[in-house]
């Protein structure tokens, strides 16, 4: 990923090209890809559509998990929390045997793989 070196940090979309900050510090990049509507209706993209399902599902998930356990993550400060949950989810979302690609849910998949889960990265191990 192209990264800014100057004094001056930019931040937007100059001729086609998308700067932004990060934490990471301040990244250029320039716009392409596929059409959604191409996506959604071409028939070459129905894996996509498939792993975006399942990715949705996952992030839902995931945020059902964080809101139900937010007082006790109130004074965590881990800033890629999401991420890494909604990761693990992926992965217990593939775990499900039972339905098909693109349908498979956290509910049939398997929950133990999210045993030993951190949910503050930043927390001294005992």
């Amino acid at each position: 990923m192209t990264q800014q070196k100057g004094i001056i940090k930019l931040d937007g979309t100059i001729s086609g090209i998308t700067f932004y900050k990060t934490r990471d510090g301040y990244p250029a990049r320039e716009k392409g890809g596929v059409t959604a509507e191409k996506i959604v209706n071409d028939p070459a993209f129905q894996r996509t559509r498939e792993n975006g399902a399942e990715f949705g599902r996952a992030g839902k998930a995931g945020k059902v998990l964080r809101t139900s356990i937010r007082p006790l993550l109130q004074n965590a400060s881990d800033s890629r929390l999401i991420g890494r949950l909604t990761q693990r989810k992926v992965k217990v979302i593939q775990a499900d045997a039972t339905n098909p690609r693109g349908k498979k849910s956290v509910i049939d998949g398997e929950a133990k793989l999210l045993q030993g889960f951190e949910f503050n990265i930043n927390a001294k191990q005992k």
